[in-house]
């Protein structure tokens, strides 16, 4: 029988990006359809559409308000993790992802460095967007993936380019509304590690994963030019590599 479980761990050291989110969880779901996101998510759907493989289990990490989730269950996935550090976020996302016969949806509120409720190598796949730049060690969130995803199991993990066109140009937008006192840009104060292109492979495979593909998406910026220019984000394709 297919099933919804919840499972809670103490968050007493919960990190800024998790109080940020927590603060926005009432209208995440909503920004998925304004601004750049429905771009975003269409890329994203191409993306899990090529990687998840019907009936396997795979870890929505940072879940948010659930619109990946569902997209992992309408792909066919036979059980589904969703994990995300907000209350709030979490219990937008159990409304919002209705249960579907025959999948197994479990939702867990925790840390993406820190999964000790999924046993090691117990996941065909792990779906992480718009997460590692908001956690203190990004390090460790892609060990932790490593560790709980089945040898040559698959992941999809977007992290933000260093020196992006468009964030750069929010950095100076924040710089200028802050000598006036107002604040623009906010998540900018908790979303801070960023990588060079050339650096993702080697970052990846210190982790015990590898790189296969490598997506740009930009919401201003035309597809060419992120091959001169740094994209938005990087959405990253790849495997857990053998031992």
């Amino acid at each position: 029988m297919p099933k919804s479980t919840v499972r809670t761990r103490s968050s007493a050291s919960a990190k800024d990006g998790i109080a940020y989110h927590e603060e926005l969880a009432s209208g995440w779901a909503a920004a998925y359809r304004r601004g750049a996101f429905p771009a975003r998510l269409s890329l994203l759907r191409q993306v899990l559409a090529r990687n998840v493989k019907k009936g396997e289990c795979w870890a929505d990490l940072g879940c948010g308000s659930g619109v990946l989730t569902k997209e992992l269950v309408d792909l066919g996935a036979g059980r589904v993790i969703a994990i995300d550090g907000s209350p709030g976020m979490l219990a937008y996302a159990q409304r919002s992802v209705q249960s579907v016969p025959g999948v197994e949806l479990e939702w867990v509120r925790g840390r993406v460095e820190s999964l000790p409720s999924i046993h090691t190598e117990a996941i065909d796949g792990v779906l992480c967007s718009s997460v590692i730049e908001y956690v203190e060690t990004p390090e460790a969130s892609l060990l932790e993936i490593a560790r709980i995803l089945k040898p040559g199991g698959r992941l999809v993990v977007s992290v933000p380019p260093k020196g992006s066109v468009v964030r750069s140009l929010q950095k100076i937008a924040r710089g200028m509304y802050r000598l006036s006192g107002r604040d623009a840009f906010t998540y900018l104060s908790v979303s801070r590690f960023e990588v060079k292109r050339a650096s993702l492979p080697s970052l990846f495979e210190r982790q015990g994963l590898s790189v296969s593909q490598v997506t740009a998406f930009d919401p201003i910026l035309p597809r060419f030019i992120c091959t001169v220019l740094q994209p938005a984000l990087w959405i990253v394709e790849g495997r857990k590599l053998p031992a």
